[in-house]
């Protein structure tokens, strides 16, 4: 089924404040249909809807204002349908064209010229807008924003991020099961990644994979952007080209046409002859093979003779520096592809200034492109002309005996260029064999230079290390051991001051860090809390009741507190008959896990504790009486 529209404006203008209404004429097979009236956005619908094989204009700059809009159009209509201008710029204007394959227009009618744009691109009349290379981007993303969130944001997040993760990776698994070669980009994040884009080396018609959403996931399925609009003609014969090769175990190839343009570029792992002759031939007819290396490796002396075509070489090899100024407007996927770009477009650099200058001397009627191609080769401009001319009058006069001077002459040519090669390629095989010679003679002489003594030195220093490593370590150690030391040389200071004043009528009681169920039963298990125990509570802010009763449990005799205790707390040491002494009204001197007071200070404010305690329970006892006595009277 073969779909085809020819479009041309009425009125109207993108610029201007009149929207601009087209005239659409389709071919559907055999049967045609006019649409007179259509606007812009009805017309994009149509495409969408029909998805033609080709889309045919007088001039592309009628249905779009910029590049931009062109490219947002292309990503937006089914790959297979293709964008095409009829009046090239070397093809002429539209009524010219309309009489050259006989179609009957009239100028000043719009319809007319929307037929003449179908049938004329029907006939492969024409220049395809192209504006994407045969590489496609993937990217992987958050659907919706995260935003700030509550106390569950977190948990929220890793699920979202896992989500892109775990899609990202099933794409990948997809691309390695094809066989297609990529680069990755990731910005991870928290539980996963927020952002994964690939950049796939096939075009995108050839990936399984389209653009969709899901709940966390959103995926672009994008071409790639080349750097300016190409014009394509529908129906021509394979440019010739500038070929830049990087041979190795991954082998980059890049092509370019004879205006610098790049028509493809390339690389594989294990890529074998065949598959890159075929990749080259599918693009054009190379005119000249190129490297970056000044002694040109013996693949690409190969594929020069393969195609017969100009090596190439720079005066010394490439340095880094030189390629990426060459190839900084280029995208590419990895160094290979970025020095077969750079070969390329330094052979394209070397013959610029000539091509320039040749065409503006080309007579019209002539194949620019090979010219061009002839010129590089060697053939002097007047030659190509005059050889030209004389082909066209020999044409009509005698074709047959053209025919076969033309075939004796290239066959000539062709054999003394092939010689001309030969011995090209023998005086670089020369210069390569004498270089490796010097280079065999270098390597022996460095081997030799390696003595006993170099091992020795060696071997020394890397024992020199080790040792240096373990006095390292064992530094470390020793700082430990010392802090060690230090403390428990305070500890035992502490300690020596405690006995002397235990002697001095002193008495040790025993040390809670905090006022917990954890802390009591770490104390009991080391030390053990017996019945008449005094217990001193260094941090008392964390106990509560139920806390109280299990340290009361134990029947202790008294706690003294150093910060304020609950009054919860504070009630059941009361009920118990268990005073609580503030740290500020006793002496005592506090170590570890142990502590010693003042005997006699502590028993005088035990005494007076208890006392105290037993008057407001008398007097609590004599509230309540009066308050019964009360309610008695009242009876």
């Amino acid at each position: 089924m073969t779909c085809i529209f020819g479009v041309d404006i009425i009125r109207g203008s993108l610029q201007g404040k009149i929207k601009p209404r087209y005239a659409v004429f389709i071919i559907d097979d055999d049967s045609e249909i006019e649409k007179f009236g259509v606007s812009r956005s009805k017309l994009f619908r149509m495409i969408r809807e029909f998805k033609p094989s080709i889309v045919s204009v007088d001039n592309i700059y009628e249905l779009f204002k910029s590049k931009e809009e062109i490219v947002a159009f292309l990503r937006q209509i089914p790959s297979t349908t293709k964008l095409v201008q009829v009046s090239g710029f070397n093809s002429g204007s539209l009524p010219s064209l309309a009489k050259r394959y006989g179609l009957r227009i009239n100028i000043r009618s719009p319809m007319d010229e929307a037929k003449a744009c179908a049938y004329l691109a029907k006939l492969g009349v024409g220049e395809e807008v192209s504006v994407f290379i045969d590489k496609t981007m993937i990217t992987v993303s958050r659907n919706r924003s995260l935003g700030k969130g509550g106390w569950r944001q977190n948990k929220y997040r890793r699920k979202v991020h896992d989500a892109v993760r775990r899609v990202f990776k099933e794409i990948k698994e997809k691309l390695d099961e094809l066989g297609l070669e990529y680069v990755e980009d990731v910005r991870e994040a928290y539980g996963g990644i927020s952002r994964g884009t690939l950049i796939v080396n096939a075009p995108k018609e050839k990936l399984p994979i389209n653009s969709f959403k899901t709940r966390d996931v959103q995926v672009k399925v994008s071409a790639v952007e080349k750097d300016k609009i190409e014009f394509i003609p529908l129906r021509k014969s394979k440019p010739h080209v500038i070929v830049g090769v990087d041979p190795g175990t991954t082998t980059a190839v890049a092509v370019l046409d004879l205006n610098g343009n790049i028509l493809g570029v390339r690389s594989k792992k294990g890529w074998n002859p065949s598959e890159v002759i075929e990749f080259i031939t599918s693009l054009g007819k190379p005119v000249v093979i190129a490297t970056d290396k000044s002694n040109p490796p013996e693949f690409v002396l190969k594929l020069r003779a393969s195609f017969q075509a100009v090596l190439h070489t720079p005066r010394e090899d490439m340095s880094v520096e030189r390629k990426r100024n060459l190839t900084a407007k280029f995208a590419f996927l990895n160094d290979h592809e970025r020095d077969a770009i750079a070969a390329a477009m330094d052979a394209y650099n070397s013959y610029k200034n000539k091509l320039k200058n040749v065409e503006k001397r080309i007579p019209m009627g002539m194949d620019v492109d090979a010219v061009k191609a002839e010129i590089i080769r060697g053939t002097p401009l007047k030659d190509i002309i005059a050889g030209e001319e004389s082909r066209e009058k020999r044409e009509v006069e005698q074709p047959q005996q053209i025919e076969e001077v033309k075939a004796l002459r290239e066959d000539l040519i062709k054999k003394d260029r092939v010689i001309r090669e030969l011995e090209e390629e023998n005086r670089l095989l020369r210069r390569e064999i004498k270089s490796l010679k010097e280079e065999i003679e270098r390597l022996r002489a460095k081997i030799v230079a390696l003595s006993k003594e170099e091992h020795e030195r060696v071997r020394r220093e890397n024992y020199i290390k080790t040792l240096e490593h373990e006095l390292r370590e064992l530094r470390k150690e020793l700082r430990e051991k010392d802090r060690t030391i230090g403390e428990l040389k305070n500890r035992i200071e502490v300690l020596k001051r405690m006995k002397v004043l235990e002697f001095s009528g002193w008495k040790s009681i025993k040390v809670l860090k905090k006022f917990t169920k954890d802390e009591i039963e770490r104390l009991e298990e080391s030390f053990g809390i017996n019945e008449g125990d005094v217990i001193y509570i260094e941090d008392s802010s964390g106990g509560g009741k139920m806390t109280a009763e299990y340290l009361c449990d134990k029947k202790i005799r008294a706690v003294i507190v150093s910060n304020e205790m609950s009054h919860l707390a504070k009630s059941v040491f009361e009920e118990k008959g268990i005073p609580v002494i503030d740290k500020s009204e006793v002496e005592m001197e506090i170590g570890e896990d142990l502590a010693i007071i003042n005997s006699e200070k502590f028993e005088e404010i035990y005494r007076l504790k208890v006392e105290d305690m037993k008057k407001r329970k008398i007097d609590r006892l004599e509230m309540l009486f009066l308050e019964y006595k009360s309610r008695r009277s009242k009876l």
